[in-house]
């Protein structure tokens, strides 16, 4: 009897039965081996829809994502997130993504983190979330990784900071925390990060500082505090920083600077104070830097430099001192003895704003043409100053070899008085308080107004009379300052009495106010009885009238008949003229 043939005969025809299911058992291994690797290998190299890989790198920026993408390769060693719709950090978010070494989530639009966010990715090393809006943090949330180099949350909205913020971070390196809007640091928050080398909390609100804020940050090398709100510095609050070399305070609002405990910055190179309201140095600032080789003084309100700092600046290699009212007097004469050996061209734009005599002019030309130097021998003695009466300084030999002037009598100089330019914050606030003022009493107005309707109308009511009365009070003046007393004087002649008689010609009187009254024809008082009607009418007018005067006045005076005055007058000269006719 023949058995069936087995596949693999043709390739093994002399192997028994049993030795060949051995062999299809041990190739079906083989196969399905090579499957779960196909299938791996494959795994590794899935990519997310609208994202860019190379290798174990994924950059997913389109902007489209609102949350982590799940078909990323587990072995991705970086991930980039940035200018996507991402607005909350869930826990364990990345807890499949356990190789990440550094992830980029900038410009998304995050306002929340949980604080198992970053659990699962212990080896991270560079984490960046600024241009976000987070404004609060969990305490220990960033424990979860701490291996951390560089962390970036600047351009948020934290206001305020807590030592838990950045608990464990002991490898932390960089910390960015700019433009957040910052107003306070707790005490000892940076406690933990002990190999922090580069801090920047600049264009925050920050006012204080306290002794122990930057504790701990022995290896701290570059401070920056520009773009606050500080308005005094005393170098008392970075306590130990022995190993800082880079200090940033400008632009904040500092009118003077000090020295409270004797320490040494012995690797302090940069110092910027440009920006500010300093009106002195103080010269133990600069005795305690003996290394100093930048310094910043652009845009203050110093008007000289004393002699004992300028002395502190053995170091210096670069210097900055435009932008201030600098006293072109006898005083700042070591001040550019020092600049003339310092050979430093940023001292030409030093420009002199007094005396008025030279204000206006660079400070190198006027100690140039010695108009400065000039000043020293019209001084009298009284005007000495004693502390520069008994020492001799480099400076003051430096002068004195140029100049005819000896060092043992330099003089001192009272500034003129500047005038203090009004700050643009407080005409923005002048104007913001003029502006609710003014809406506060818009708004009592409207709402009376919808409230108390009756009484505003009253209001306005009493406000139309009140002008009414006003103005007929105003039109009564000037109608009694019109009103004129008439007078007629009758003189006759012979034409007078030839017009009357025969008739001749109608006679007419002229009375002041241009108006003109015609007495018609004589025949028409021949007898006595219309004379004596004339009369009585004109008595009458004057007893039943129940017009006031001023109003029969104004009437008359529109109409062109007399006055009365001149009726009653006119009737009494006729009495006399027909007297004798009777």
């Amino acid at each position: 009897m023949l058995r069936p043939r087995h596949p693999l005969d043709c390739l093994f025809p002399t192997l028994p039965p049993t030795g060949l299911v051995m062999l299809e058992w041990r190739v079906s291994c083989l196969l399905l081996q090579a499957a779960v690797l196909l299938l791996l290998s494959k795994g590794e190299r899935m990519c997310p829809a609208s994202c860019r890989c190379e290798g174990k790198i994924v950059y997913c920026e389109s902007g489209i994502y609102q949350d982590i993408p799940e078909n990323i390769t587990t072995g991705c060693q970086g991930l980039s997130m940035r200018y996507n719709n991402l607005l909350v950090l869930l826990p364990y978010q990345f807890a499949h993504l356990n190789q990440l070494i550094w992830l980029y989530l900038d410009h998304n639009a995050i306002n929340a983190i949980d604080a198992l966010a970053f659990h699962g990715v212990r080896r991270l090393k560079e984490l960046i979330l600024s241009s976000n809006k987070i404004n609060h943090l969990h305490n220990n949330t960033f424990s979860a990784v701490p291996n951390l180099r560089n962390l970036d949350l600047s351009y948020n909205q934290l206001q305020y900071l807590q030592p838990g913020h950045f608990y464990g971070l002991r490898k932390l390196q960089n910390l960015h925390l700019r433009s957040n809007g910052l107003k306070q640091i707790f005490v000892r928050t940076f406690l933990e990060c002990r190999s922090l080398e580069f801090l920047d909390l600049g264009y925050n609100r920050l006012r204080s500082l306290t002794r122990t804020t930057f504790l701990g940050l022995f290896k701290l090398k570059e401070l920056h505090l520009e773009h606050n709100q500080f308005s005094r510095i005393n170098f008392f609050i970075f306590p130990r920083l022995i190993n800082l070399q880079a200090l940033y305070l400008q632009w904040n609002r500092i009118r003077a600077i000090s020295q409270g405990v004797p320490w040494t910055w012995n690797k302090l190179e940069k110092l910027d104070l440009s920006g500010n309201e300093i009106q002195m140095l103080d010269p133990a600032v600069f005795q305690c830097m003996p290394n100093l080789q930048m310094l910043n003084l652009e845009s203050n309100k110093l008007s000289g430099v004393p002699v004992e700092a300028v002395a502190a600046w053995t170091s210096l290699t670069t210097i900055s001192l435009a932008g201030n009212a600098w006293d072109c007097s006898p005083s700042i004469c070591p001040l550019m003895a020092w600049l003339r050996t310092f050979r430093d061209s940023k001292d030409i734009s030093m420009i002199c704003s007094s005396p008025k005599s030279v204000q206006g002019e660079r400070v190198v030309d006027v100690v140039k043409n010695h108009s400065t130097l000039q000043v020293v021998n019209r001084l009298t003695p009284s005007s000495v100053h004693p502390s520069w009466a008994d020492r001799k300084t480099p400076e003051s030999i430096a002068v004195s070899s140029t100049t005819p002037i000896t060092p043992e009598a330099p003089t001192s100089f009272i500034p003129e008085p500047q005038f203090e330019h009004m700050a643009f914050h407080k005409i923005i606030a002048g104007s913001v308080a003029l502006f609710l003022s003014v809406s506060l009493i818009l708004l009592v107005i409207y709402v009376s107004w919808r409230h108390y309707p009756n009484t505003m109308r009253q209001l306005q009511q009493h406000s139309v009379n009140h002008k009414r009365r006003k103005k007929a009070h105003k039109q009564e003046q000037d109608l009694n300052s019109q009103l004129q007393e008439y007078y007629l004087s009758y003189h006759s002649n012979s034409e007078t009495m030839d017009s009357l008689v025969n008739e001749t010609r109608p006679c007419t009187c002229t009375i002041s106010g241009s108006i003109e009254c015609e007495l018609h024809s004589f025949r028409h008082y021949l007898s006595y009885q219309p004379v004596l009607l004339l009369i009585n009418d004109c008595s009458a007018a004057i007893k039943g009238s129940t017009t006031t005067q001023k109003e029969r006045t104004r009437e008359e005076s529109q109409r062109g008949s007399c006055p009365l005055d001149f009726c009653m007058n006119l009737s009494s000269l006729l009495k006399m003229i027909l007297s004798p006719l009777k």
